[in-house]
């Protein structure tokens, strides 16, 4: 049974931890400076002992969470690893699946070694970037030439993405990608690569829905773009001939169980008319109304509905 009425309001200055009745963690370490020389009490265990058991009330009250929070504690296995923990079923891809797709260079370096198709790339931590950025650029000049992609190794939604066109814009996009992550990736650019996503949906058998495609009025599929009506075209099935199709699909599968995904995934390719790569994997996708995996599953028969009650079905046979 669910508590009635809402969750309570945290006024001005009260914490979380107030709320379930212990100590704050700035407390708890005045706590410990304090009484250093002291043996714990039984009081001081037991409210060790109250936010765990608030934690496992949680278990009580949620049969399946339901998780639509994107971008870094959301979909890169900490908030899964958390419901673990609480021992609450939830939708979509366990924690090393989310930990490995959200981390951009991690998740090309287990395409490589599984012998799937992903672009040339490579990266760097902030105090390289720091300490030595003559040697990050002619790194980057060597191994991928001036025009190439910048982004945060683990966010999404194209924040703090660039796309440098020759070596002088290369430190403006480092400096910008370093401001949201402290690893960041860079990529060669494909020109004239179409954008094309496979949605797929399953545990143990899981099916990969026809490829659609999106084209962006940007020079590239920006956030703003993805988020902002009328700047992209969002076509949930693309006019691809069937091998090709075919081939998007086959690897998809491959993608999805190599990181052992599961609940759903979205799959996103850069194709010209020579290469195929895999760009990408998201394994929790946007559902909003311009989101292009909720239209795939429509064109594939499954209404929106239906849709939400096989990912908590999914969610649930995981579990068990």
């Amino acid at each position: 049974m669910l508590p009635d009425g809402t969750a309570p309001r945290l006024d001005d200055g009260a914490s979380l931890a107030g709320l379930l009745g212990t100590a704050s963690p700035a407390e708890e370490v005045e706590r410990l400076r304090t009484h250093a020389d002291h043996a714990l009490t039984v009081s001081d265990a037991e409210a060790r002992l109250a936010a765990r058991a608030a934690v496992r009330s949680l278990a009580e009250a949620i049969d399946v969470a339901f998780l639509v929070v994107h971008g870094p504690y959301g979909e890169d296995g900490t908030l899964q690893g958390f419901l673990e923990l609480a021992g609450i079923p939830y939708t979509g891809a366990g924690v090393l699946a989310s930990a490995v797709a959200m981390d951009k260079v991690v998740f090309k370096d287990l395409m490589r070694g599984h012998g799937l198709p992903v672009v040339e790339s490579c990266w760097f931590r902030r105090r390289a970037w720091t300490e030595e950025p003559e040697h990050v650029v002619r790194a980057v000049a060597e191994t991928l030439g001036e025009l190439v992609v910048v982004k945060p190794a683990r966010l999404g939604s194209s924040v703090g993405m660039s796309l440098v066109h020759e070596l002088d814009e290369l430190p403006a996009a480092l400096d910008e990608a370093f401001e949201y992550d402290s690893k960041v990736i860079v990529e060669a650019y494909v020109a004239g690569a179409r954008e094309l996503e496979c949605g797929v949906l399953g545990n143990e058998d899981p099916i990969v829905f026809e490829p659609g495609e999106v084209r962006s009025s940007h020079e590239f599929y920006d956030y703003e773009a993805k988020y902002v009506a009328g700047l992209a075209t969002v076509e949930p099935r693309a006019a691809v001939d069937p091998d090709l199709a075919a081939r998007l699909k086959e690897l998809s599968l491959a993608a999805y169980r190599a990181v052992d995904a599961a609940g759903l995934a979205r799959i996103d390719f850069l194709v010209t008319a020579e290469e195929t790569y895999l760009s990408e994997m998201n394994t929790l996708p946007g559902f909003t109304a311009t989101s292009m995996y909720p239209k795939q599953a429509e064109l594939a028969g499954i209404r929106f509905d239906e849709l939400i009650a096989r990912l908590i079905e999914l969610a649930l046979e995981r579990d068990r």
